[in-house]
């Protein structure tokens, strides 16, 4: 670098001289251009180009400009149709069949159906079946059909104890077999089974009170009662019972009852719903 900038000041020291030496030649030039000083300088004074000067060193960087406008959005291209799907290509030829894998270890299968029983071994003959008998007579069931309708047909009847039995008069219904005392209003099982009882009374108007108890033996089942001195009331229950032979079934009352000669205000009912 040193060695460049001195033949550089070398070249300008001898240009330098050259002109002043050239200058003493030709003299002064005129103002006015018409002398002969002016017609030599035009074809004498026209010297070699000289060697460009050392460039200088660069400027500071100038200041940064304003931001430009955003350009416009350009348009967007449209889309391309979809194209036609090619043809199918051929199938290719088969791969080759893998080997044989290892035996595996597998699940175990369902249990199968049981297998019929196998023959009975016989320690002596078998003897042949016998035959069929002839059927036999089916029995007189008439004596389970068991079932009563009594009533009342006396005026009226009062009583001051509850343990005064209800006696009826007439039988509406009384199958055969059936056992039913009038005089003491009393049926009497012959036929043990399951048996349904129903009764209905009717208390006179000038009566205080009235209770009506069905009973079985001497326990009371289903009762009644009436407190109503302005009317004449009916009273009525039912009950399923379970009887032996010889349990009997009766009504007790207590208080004043309207019997009736054809209307029938005071009845009692029983039969065997099932025997046993």
């Amino acid at each position: 670098m040193k060695i460049c900038v001195t033949t550089a000041l070398s070249i300008a020291l001898l240009l330098g001289n050259s002109v002043k030496l050239r200058a003493s030649v030709t003299g002064p030039v005129p103002l006015d251009g018409d002398g002969p000083a002016s017609q030599v300088c035009q074809q004498c004074c026209q010297g070699l180009a000289a060697i460009p000067g050392i460039p200088g060193l660069p400027g500071p960087a100038g200041q940064m400009g304003p931001y430009g406008q955003p350009g416009s959005k350009g348009v967007a291209g449209q889309q391309g149709q979809k194209g036609e799907i090619g043809p199918m290509g051929e199938r290719g030829a088969p791969g080759n069949i893998g080997s044989k894998g290892d035996d595996g270890i597998g699940l175990p299968g369902k249990i199968g159906p049981r297998g019929p029983p196998g023959l009975v071994g016989t320690t002596g003959e078998t003897g042949f079946k016998g035959q069929k008998g002839e059927p036999g007579e089916t029995p007189d069931d008439s004596n389970e059909r068991v079932a009563f309708t009594v009533v009342r047909t006396s005026a009226s009847d009062t009583s001051t104890s509850h343990d005064t039995r209800l006696p009826f008069q007439e039988t509406e219904t009384l199958l055969p077999g059936t056992s039913f005392d009038l005089e003491t209003g009393t049926f009497t099982c012959t036929v043990p089974g399951t048996y349904v009882f129903m009764f209905s009374m009717c208390k006179l108007n000038d009566a205080t009170i009235a209770h009506i108890h069905l009973r079985k033996n001497n326990d009371w089942v289903a009762s009644g009662q009436s407190y109503d001195r302005s009317h004449h009331e009916q009273m009525s229950g039912s009950a399923v019972l379970v009887l032996q032979r010889a349990d009997t079934v009766y009504l007790t009352i207590y208080g004043r009852v309207l019997g009736g000669f054809t209307k029938h205000y005071t009845s009692f009912s029983g039969f065997l719903l099932y025997p046993e």
